[in-house]
């Protein structure tokens, strides 16, 4: 029986959707070569992001949310330089794409969009819900974007997701979460890449 959706939706086996996914895949592949040209920077992120969701609570003790600020940011800055470092070496040697820009654009803006709901939850005092906002938003990037230029990013996705549901449970474990779907994810597309070459 015919639905609203079938406008939009093509049945299974239609004509060029099995081509149209598969040009859109080889694009995010090339696009995305830099980022996956060495295992380098996956592997630092599986280190330091469950290093500062661990030490987080030590830090709030000591210094008060000034530190968790400070650990946030020198974590975020460390991994970025090294992943930078990475992503140049990458386009020297591969190239850069269009796509791979904007890809990089929407991934920026999804990073503000998870800045300013961070800031939203913090001031609502709801500061657990941090760990599981962060690995959804961050799980549904790898899984959507990343997914198409990788099956390990998606493998990734997953992992983030699911550590983004059990951090929404009432255990108060989410940087435990936080820490484990981080370690994992990142650990798992670092393999891959090694693997690969």
């Amino acid at each position: 029986m015919p639905s609203e959706y079938d406008p939009i939706r093509p049945a299974p086996g239609a004509a060029g959707q099995d081509e149209s996914l598969e040009i859109v895949q080889r694009h995010f592949e090339t696009a995305a070569g830099p980022y996956l040209a060495g295992p380098w920077s996956w592997l630092a992120w599986s280190l330091i992001l469950p290093a500062a969701a661990l030490s987080t609570p030590r830090f709030l003790e000591i210094w008060d949310w000034l530190g968790v600020l400070f650990l946030w940011s020198a974590a975020v800055l460390v991994g970025g330089v090294i992943e930078a470092l990475q992503i140049k070496k990458g386009r020297r040697e591969r190239g850069t794409t269009a796509l791979a820009t904007w890809v990089l654009r929407a991934q920026g803006n999804l990073s503000l969009v998870a800045l300013l709901l961070s800031i939203v939850v913090l001031w609502q005092g709801m500061a657990w819900m941090l760990p599981a906002l962060w690995l959804l938003l961050l799980g549904h990037s790898l899984y959507t974007l990343g997914g198409l230029a990788s099956a390990s990013m998606r493998v990734a996705g997953r992992l983030y997701q699911f550590g983004g549901l059990l951090a929404l449970l009432p255990h108060g474990q989410g940087l435990l979460c936080l820490a484990a779907a981080t370690f994992l994810g990142n650990l798992w597309i670092a393999i891959s890449i090694w693997r690969s070459r």
